[in-house]
């Protein structure tokens, strides 16, 4: 089969097609045909070598699959062949979606809705599913809560916003100007560009008296700067590595909750993020999409910054 293999860390330029053998499932396991998978930032971090501890050489890429179930290991009873499924791989110990075929464990897959296609259904595990944790299960929004999403133009952005909207809240996010009126189309109230000068003014002016939930997705001292944007209990969540010391003491003063969420993948999450797709509640938004031998342009493409939504890989 194809797939993309890295023999070392590094720059796009160490994804390659390759041939190696079709894996076969055991125990427990489902074989899936790959008909798409999605590009994320954690494939990328991974690509560079930010995980290199536990991640074996030579490595396969890719967290985020659609497909159909080719063969099912032993004791598997709730997928057939021909299913339509979708999910997120193992993170950091199984790495793989970008290829013809993917062996999972059965109970971290969940069925494909029918009228959602393949596309679509790869550009929801990772990034819905890491909104909905942010907002949902960390953040326990609630109605009338003030939401501030601090890049919201990404594909866990664009999810954030959606889902915000949903529970009742008022949503503010940082974007571009180029993105400003999408954002606001699935459900932004209001937009910062994240490049003024006085960017953090603005956030400030439109807090009316603090924001019950900030979600940090793009990193750098976003967590301390928001800790004072905060109403009382107020809850920061960053999907971001935190290189840097910053400083929480501003949080003291709101009995802030500051949320590190790395995400655990689940079928039952996917499979209510597939209804909210299905019932029309939220949609994935797809820049574009490429075959499996553009995975390295579409690296380039994310660390080159500017996306809006997600990059799909096709297998065919």
């Amino acid at each position: 089969m194809r797939a993309i293999v890295a023999e070392t860390f590094g720059g796009p330029e160490v994804l390659e097609l390759k041939d190696i053998p079709k894996p076969m499932p055991g125990p427990g396991e489902v074989l899936v045909n790959v008909v798409a998978t999605s590009v994320n930032p954690l494939d990328i971090q991974i690509r560079r070598g930010d995980y290199a501890d536990y991640v074996p050489m030579p490595f396969k890429v890719g967290v985020d699959v659609s497909g159909t179930v080719e063969a099912v290991g032993e004791g598997v009873e709730s997928f057939a062949i021909g299913d339509e499924v979708f999910y997120s791989t193992r993170v950091l110990s199984n790495e793989g979606g970008y290829a013809e075929y993917h062996v999972e464990q059965a109970h971290l897959i969940a069925k494909k809705p029918t009228d959602l296609s393949f596309v679509d259904a790869a550009a929801l595990p990772i990034a819905a599913s890491t909104a909905w944790v942010c907002l949902i299960e960390r953040g326990r929004l609630q109605p009338g809560d003030r939401v501030l999403v601090h890049g919201g133009s990404g594909g866990v952005g664009l999810f954030a916003i959606q889902i915000a909207r949903l529970t009742g809240t008022e949503v503010v996010t940082t974007t571009r100007k180029d993105a400003q009126a999408l954002v606001k189309e699935l459900g932004a109230d209001q937009t910062v560009d994240y490049r003024d000068a006085d960017a953090w003014d603005q956030l400030a002016a439109r807090s009316n008296g603090g924001y019950d939930v900030i979600v940090d997705l793009v990193g750098g001292d976003t967590v301390e700067k928001s800790l004072g944007l905060l109403a009382d209990g107020g809850r920061v969540v960053s999907i971001v590595d935190q290189e840097n010391p910053q400083s929480l003491y501003a949080g003291w003063d709101f009995n802030a909750e500051i949320h590190l969420v790395f995400l655990t993948p689940s079928a039952d999450r996917l499979a209510r993020l597939g209804a909210l797709v299905t019932r029309g509640l939220i949609k994935p938004v797809i820049e574009r999409t490429l075959p499996l031998e553009g995975a390295a342009e579409a690296h380039r493409l994310i660390e080159a910054g500017g996306r809006t939504g997600k990059i799909v890989l096709t297998t065919s």
